[in-house]
């Protein structure tokens, strides 16, 4: 099974940081979610049932709960988009005016109530089906797909507002 968590890692570690970020409010805390979900997952002896990266991802999730209960939160997804990618020449790859759009996209997903910002978060950056962002937030699926296009109208209109 390690190896399979390895694997799961690799593919989708900036969504698991991503996730974690989200709930947990800080980069330190988030990175603690994920290592401490991960350790857990490797001494653990059960068997997930379904696909194992839907099983990871909910225990990320948990881990973040559980240090967002236990801490207060300071909420930012500035590490959500990474780093700037750097060209050739050594200069930044992305323009002013496009991180400038990550930076509203970044406010405006930070603006969301978090139960819509996290499903945000499952299903554009994890890529995950509606299935099972609803299995890993406990939540039904008609409540999950309901809260996701109301999040995206909600984004459009704070978006549109910086435009022009």
């Amino acid at each position: 099974m390690r190896s399979e968590l390895e694997q799961v890692y690799r593919t989708h570690r900036r969504s698991l940081f991503a996730l974690a970020l989200s709930i947990a409010g800080s980069s330190e805390l988030a990175e603690d979610a994920v290592h401490d979900a991960f350790v857990r997952l490797m001494k653990s002896s059960a068997v997930p049932t379904g696909r194992l990266d839907s099983y990871v991802f909910a225990a990320v999730r948990n881990s973040a709960l559980d240090i967002g209960r236990r801490l207060q939160r300071s909420q930012s997804t500035t590490s959500l988009f990474g780093e700037p990618e750097i060209a050739a020449d050594g200069e930044p790859a992305c323009s002013l005016e496009r991180a400038e759009e990550n930076n509203q996209l970044r406010q405006a997903i930070d603006s969301l109530e978090p139960a819509s910002r996290e499903i945000v978060i499952l299903r554009t950056f994890a890529e995950l089906p509606m299935s099972e962002i609803s299995q890993i937030t406990g939540t039904p699926l008609k409540t999950v797909e309901t809260r996701y296009r109301r999040a995206l109208f909600v984004l459009e209109e704070r978006l549109r507002g910086h435009v022009g």
